[in-house]
C-alpha cells in the first residue's frame, strides 16, 4: 500500500481520512465510511429546445477537501460550474482528496416549455427478478405524450415495471417533440449483508483452507467481499465457488439468488 500524506488535524488523523489509498480494499473501506456528499446548487434551463446555453452548478462537502468535479464521466476539474449544456439529463460527480466519489443526476430543460413531470416509485424487492416500478405524471405541454427511461425507446405508457434498484433518467416528449427530463430513484428492499449474506460467505466460502486467508481472495471482511463482488458473483453463478470438493458443500439456488441480488443492488453494508 502506498500512502501520500497531508497535514491534518489530530481528530482527522485517527480516521486516516487524509491519505490517498492505492490498495483497493482499504480505499473501498475508507470510502464506505466517508461522509462526502454532492449537492446540485443551481440549474439554468436552456433558452430553447435547440440551444446549448444551460448550466449546472454543484457543491461538495464532507470527505477530505480538495474536491474536483466531473459531468457524464468526463475529466475532473476544480470548477464546480458546467456551462453550455443542451437539454437533457446529466450525471454530476464529486471526488475528494481520498479519491472517494459520489454522484447525482440533474436535468437541463427547455425554458420555453410548460411541460412538467412528477414521478412515483415502488422499491425493488425482487430476488433474483427485479420488480421495482416507476410511474410518470405530466402537466402542461400539449398531448400526446411519450415516455422513456435511460436510453430506451419512447413508449406511450407512462409506467415502467421490472426495474432494479438505481437512479433512472426519465424523458417525456409532447407534440413539440422537445424532451423534458427528470430523474428518480428506485430504492432497494432486497437482501441484507448482516442478516443474509455474511453467514453464507462465512460458512460456505471463508472457511479453513479456502477464502479465510488461505486462498485468494480473502473474504473474511465486508471490505474484502465488497472489492471482490464481481468475482464472487461470476464464480457462484458458474458453480466454481465453492468448489465441488469443498467440505462446506455447494450453495443452494436460494443462496445464489440472495448473493447475486445483493451484489446487483450495490453491495450495501446493510
Amino acid at each position: 500500500m502506498t500512502l501520500h500524506s497531508k497535514v491534518i488535524s489530530a481528530s482527522t488523523a485517527v480516521l486516516f481520512s487524509a491519505c490517498v489509498y492505492h490498495d483497493s480494499e482499504i480505499q473501498s473501506s475508507v470510502c464506505k465510511s466517508d461522509d462526502l456528499s454532492l449537492k446540485v446548487a443551481a440549474t439554468t434551463d436552456a433558452s430553447s429546445c435547440s440551444a446549448a446555453d444551460g448550466s449546472i452548478t454543484v457543491s461538495a462537502s464532507g470527505g477530505v477537501s480538495g474536491y474536483t468535479f466531473s459531468i457524464n464521466s468526463g475529466t475532473y476539474q476544480t470548477d464546480s460550474v458546467f456551462s453550455n449544456l443542451a437539454i437533457g439529463s446529466y450525471t454530476l460527480s464529486a471526488k475528494d482528496y481520498n479519491g472517494c466519489v459520489v454522484s447525482q443526476t440533474a436535468s437541463v430543460n427547455n425554458a420555453e416549455s410548460t411541460l412538467t413531470l412528477s414521478v412515483s416509485t415502488t422499491a425493488n424487492s425482487g430476488c433474483p427478478t427485479a420488480n421495482g416500478t416507476l410511474t410518470v405524471s405530466t402537466t402542461g405541454g400539449t398531448a400526446p405524450y411519450q415516455y422513456k427511461i435511460n436510453s430506451n425507446a419512447y413508449q406511450s405508457s407512462n409506467t415502467f415495471t421490472g426495474l432494479a434498484a438505481g437512479t433512472y433518467s426519465i424523458s417525456v416528449i409532447d407534440s413539440s417533440n422537445c424532451p423534458t427530463t427528470t430523474s428518480a430513484v428506485i430504492t432497494r428492499n432486497g437482501p441484507s449483508f448482516a442478516s443474509d449474506i455474511s453467514s453464507i460467505i462465512t460458512t460456505k466460502c471463508a472457511i479453513s483452507g479456502c477464502h479465510n486467508g488461505s486462498k485468494s481472495p480473502n473474504l473474511t471482511t465486508y471490505a474484502r467481499i465488497n472489492s471482490n463482488a464481481s468475482k464472487i458473483k461470476s464464480e457462484i453463478v458458474s458453480g466454481s465457488m465453492p468448489p465441488s470438493n469443498s467440505s462446506a458443500g455447494s450453495l443452494s439456488q436460494t443462496q445464489i439468488n440472495l448473493i447475486t441480488c445483493w451484489i446487483n443492488d450495490g453491495v450495501l453494508n446493510n
